[in-house]
């Protein structure tokens, strides 16, 4: 009989072992992400003893990718993986609209597996995985190891009783019983300008709520928390972690009353028998790990320092660069949305250099007045790394490196660099209906918001 092993790495990671095989989801183990945007709560863990610990086991690895994002799957932990790991490796995702997971891990030339969205994939005798959406480009996924049944939601998925109400009813037709539920309590999300504490509150509330109507809906015998040991880092970010829970404030909450004697935490290195563990027998690791996770949470490093400062002429050229890279790959499509207005210039504010800018697909970059309306206001060195970077957009928009100066700015910013996010996506001239597509989607999402604000 199989007697699988569940071991907690840090953040969303975890190792599964069974008597055939490994799974390893979402590693991220050391270092910055997002261009040093984000850090982990807990930075002791190290990609190197992770893998001479897969090298030493013997057994064929399966690795987990639930959504492609850098907490999920590091660069550098896969360029370490790829030159330490000495075993079979396979790299699981599960195929969507996103293209930037596949061609990621095809980059750093991994053998990939397709998991089709609800329908089980054998990974050995002891071991299966099943994937589900949850968005565009996200995934959660149900493993059968041996007897036990782990539902793995991580900080986004199933965010409302419906959805809750309508995935319970999917999963239990392949598993009656969720053993063990790991979803997150805190997600990592932009909340506002820094007197916006009323919105990070509520956002906090919600992700207590989430985790909350899982459980109703799941009914697991036991919940351990991830995804959700990460920290806005930068100074120009570090009031985002004020208003967001920690692992104390998830068990005083009110709503969570009915569960808190499933909920167990777990420090980096920490493991479960899901045989025989339960909540009862994990109560002691669980206090350790409480006491661990309250200490990182209160003793809090310096921020890090804002990216150098960068001068109007390099903000041009990166600026030329970028818009000869994304109209090239759309035929010159951007240039065409904002003559027809369905795109409009964006408006950065510099404040390190006390300059306004405009970025225009049409007429490039022009310095504008101080008293220009701008959109948002960001220093110029993440102002460099937007334009220069491929992923440019999603790292400043998920490192929150940003404020809004009014209200139509961050649509207004997510909007301009759609383009760049088609481009990452793999959703441009090698895809042209894909990219079709998501560009009706996108103006279809603008035709409604515009109805809406008309009949308020």
């Amino acid at each position: 009989m199989s007697n699988p092993t569940f071991t907690f790495l840090n953040h969303a990671g975890f190792l599964l072992r069974t008597d055939h095989a490994l799974l390893l989801a979402d590693p991220w183990l050391e270092g910055g992400v997002l261009n040093d945007a984000w850090s982990l709560v807990d930075p002791s863990t190290s990609s190197a003893r992770l893998i001479a610990e897969l090298n030493a086991s013997g057994l064929p690895l399966f690795v987990w990718c639930s959504r492609a994002q850098p907490d999920r799957v590091s660069t550098a932990f896969l360029r370490r993986f790829r030159a330490e790991f000495r075993g079979i490796a396979t790299f699981l995702y599960r195929p969507g609209r996103d293209w930037r997971l596949p061609d990621e891990l095809r980059r750093h030339r991994f053998t990939l597996a397709e998991c089709a969205a609800g329908q089980p994939r054998t990974l050995a005798p002891d071991l299966h995985l099943t994937a589900f959406a949850s968005g565009e480009g996200d995934s959660y996924c149900l493993i059968d190891c041996g007897r036990r049944a782990i539902l793995h939601l991580g900080e986004r998925a199933l965010g409302s009783r419906a959805a809750c109400r309508v995935a319970a009813a999917r999963v239990r037709r392949l598993a009656p019983r969720i053993d063990l539920l790991l979803t997150g309590f805190a997600d990592m999300a932009w909340c506002g300008n820094p007197e916006h504490f009323a919105r990070r509150e509520s956002a906090a509330g919600h992700g207590i709520e989430r985790m909350a109507l899982q459980a109703e809906a799941f009914k697991p015998r036991l919940i351990v928390p991830v995804a959700s040991f990460a920290r806005f880092s930068r100074v120009d970010n570090a009031w985002l972690n004020n208003g967001r829970r920690s692992p104390a404030g998830v068990l005083d909450a009110p709503r969570l009353e009915a569960q808190r004697n499933l909920i167990r935490f777990l420090q980096p290195g920490n493991s479960i028998d899901l045989e025989f563990d339960g909540p009862a027998s994990l109560l002691a690791k669980h206090e350790h790990a409480l006491a661990h996770w309250m200490r990182c949470w209160r003793e809090r490093p310096d921020a890090l320092p804002r990216p150098p400062q960068a001068a109007l002429s390099e903000l041009r050229s990166a600026f030329f660069k970028y818009r000869l890279r994304v109209t090239s790959g759309l035929h010159g499509l951007p240039r065409l949305l904002e003559w027809s207005r369905l795109l409009r210039p964006l408006v950065l504010s510099l404040p390190d250099l006390r300059q306004n800018i405009e970025l225009s697909y049409r007429r490039g970059l022009r310095a504008l007045g101080p008293d220009a309306a701008a959109d948002v206001a960001l220093s110029s060195g993440t102002a460099l790394y937007l334009l220069r970077a491929d992923d440019g957009f999603d790292a400043t928009y998920a490192g929150g490196c940003f404020w809004v100066l009014r209200e139509s700015g961050l649509s207004a910013f997510g909007r301009f660099f759609l383009p760049q996010r088609m481009g990452r996506r793999g959703l441009d001239r090698r895809r042209p209906w894909a990219a079709g597509a998501m560009l009706f989607r996108a103006l279809l999402e603008r035709a409604m918001r515009g109805v809406r604000m008309a009949l308020r």
